[in-house]
């Protein structure tokens, strides 16, 4: 284990939307977990923030994972009652070591089954 690996302190499932016919012949989008991935998320500076916003996005945190996994912008990460949507997907290094993961925090919306 590196060094970078051992500050993954938390594991994140990752959902992606995915087109899933409702029976009646549509093809409605419908977040599905494809996966789980260990990572380590903070909140992003006022300096990301703004510069995020002078490319037209919208950031709140940036999630840190070995590179190679799994998460493309759209997807949405969970953990801990923390839900957040990847806004873009960058290697600073460009060392194939990590990956820095601009996200955008998300409110949990109750479904019937979860009383609203």
């Amino acid at each position: 284990m590196t060094v970078f690996e051992s500050l993954l302190n938390n594991d994140f499932l990752v959902f992606r939307r995915e087109r899933t016919s409702d029976g009646q012949g549509g093809w409605p989008f419908v977040p599905t977990q494809i996966g789980e991935v260990r990572g380590r998320i903070r909140p992003a500076s006022s300096q990301e923030r703004v510069e995020a916003r002078q490319e037209g996005r919208e950031i709140t945190h940036v999630f840190y994972a070995v590179s190679g996994v799994d998460v493309a912008r759209g997807d949405t990460l969970v953990t801990d009652g923390l839900l957040v949507e990847v806004e873009g997907v960058r290697e600073p290094s460009k060392a194939g070591d990590h990956l820095e993961i601009d996200c955008r925090e998300k409110q949990q919306e109750l479904g019937v089954e979860d009383g609203s």
